[in-house]
């Protein structure tokens, strides 16, 4: 069963320039700064109205999105969400599907959460289109169809939604669909990184590591990868923690330890050895930049 949260291929794997990318969707939105909830408010809201329902989102994005070291309370944020979806919200929409795709309060059900995204993308919701994209991709909840999937995934690029370049990009890399283009590939993780999305950064950098698509670059790699790990990208800090064993060249490495050292996370010697020291300081930069 795929996961579209953040599953993203191990950096082994793809060293393989023939493997796809690094995960099928994206299927996270969180609102910042979210109010704290003091009490349940939802038998007086009326999603209707535009101020109740702001403060129904809110409420339902402060019960999920919590501090660390804190429980989520994800029934009542499906209570919100459901609440603001039934009057027609794509935002919650969206949200419900994802409780549905996870399983979070509420069984886990495939089927369900694909009709709550399909219902979020065709109230224009891009997260919404992308989301379908990767169920059709994946056949989860629906028979897979990579023509559907190449849909979807199209219209939220179109919308600016950068995860679905991304996931465009792993499409013809892999030839789901289309034919296996490393260079139509590279674009749309070229696009996806000018987007600001950490997988679109991860999987470009492989692109240059490699000369898979593009001129080999290993400063770019460098810089790229680098990116996504301050990003707040797994794959890219678990890769790391395991790149002594991966196929990369002493000179990928000491301009990762640079950058570490530019920013003051290292101190060491730039040897390229990753050893402890780097890896405190690898631990250290990982989402330094959100």
């Amino acid at each position: 069963m795929s996961m579209r949260i953040v599953l993203a291929a191990a950096l082994l794997l793809a060293f393989n320039l023939t493997t796809a990318g690094d995960a099928f969707a994206q299927k996270t939105k969180t609102k910042g700064n979210t109010p704290e909830v003091t009490q349940p408010q939802g038998n007086t809201l009326d999603p209707h109205d535009p101020d109740d329902l702001e403060e129904i989102l809110d409420e339902g994005d402060a019960a999920y999105f919590v501090e660390d070291g804190q429980d989520p309370d994800f029934e009542y944020a499906f209570e919100m969400y459901s609440l603001a979806a039934e009057a027609g919200d794509g935002y919650a929409m969206n949200r419900v599907a994802l409780m549905y795709d996870r399983g979070e309060f509420v069984a886990q059900d495939y089927s369900k959460a694909f009709d709550w995204y399909l219902k979020a993308a065709e109230a224009g919701l891009p997260a919404g289109q992308s989301n379908v994209g990767s169920m059709y991709h994946s056949g989860d909840g629906v028979r897979q169809n990579y023509a559907e999937a190449l849909h979807w995934y199209r219209l939220a690029a179109g919308n600016g939604y950068g995860y679905a370049m991304y996931a465009l990009g792993d499409m013809y890399l892999a030839g789901d669909g289309v034919t296996k283009d490393a260079e139509e590939a590279t674009a749309w993780y070229q696009k996806a990184s000018d987007a600001g999305e950490a997988n679109g950064h991860w999987s470009l950098s492989l692109r240059y590591l490699y000369g898979d698509g593009v001129g080999k670059d290993t400063q770019r790699a460098a810089e790229l990868a680098y990116l996504a790990l301050t990003n707040g990208l797994q794959v890219a800090w678990d890769e790391f923690k395991d790149i002594r064993n991966a196929d990369t060249s002493p000179n990928y490495r000491r301009a990762i330890q640079e950058m570490l050292k530019r920013d003051g996370f290292y101190s060491g010697t730039i040897d390229g050895s990753f050893g402890p020291a780097t890896q405190r300081a690898i631990e250290s930069a990982f989402g330094s930049a959100l």
